[in-house]
């Protein structure tokens, strides 16, 4: 009978429609040589290791330095190899409540960033 096959077909279907989908959502941030000024904001908040990329993924989204109030890191753990798996950097704007999140893997690479807490993406609505 043929049935198994065709359930396993249309699950992988499914499966790569869902990947699909995902993947038109999360896409890297813009990046840009890091500003100096933004780099140095972020220096007097929090002295992340992950502050270069951070910045470069601030500068690409044209955040200026000025703008910053606040910054801060959540790290997500391995729990099995006690190492750092992600990175998270809150950085607070001064012009609106809420924060940009910068997600960053453990090598400090730019995974993804979006708004939270009533904060929007420059250039959005």
């Amino acid at each position: 009978m043929n049935t198994p096959k065709i359930a396993a077909a249309g699950a992988a279907g499914a499966l790569t429609l869902l990947v699909s989908a995902c993947a038109a959502v999360i896409s890297p941030p813009p990046v840009a040589q890091p500003d100096p000024a933004v780099l140095s904001a972020l220096e007097r908040y929090s002295a992340g290791e992950c502050n270069p990329q951070t910045a470069a993924v601030l500068t690409g989204m044209h955040v200026p330095a000025g703008d910053i109030r606040g910054l801060s890191y959540g790290l997500y753990r391995d729990e099995f190899r006690d190492a750092i798996v992600r990175w998270d950097a809150w950085v607070y704007l001064k012009d609106q409540p809420g924060s940009l999140v910068v997600t960053l893997d453990e090598d400090c690479r730019p995974i993804q960033v979006y708004a939270r807490g009533g904060a929007t993406l420059p250039g959005s609505r």
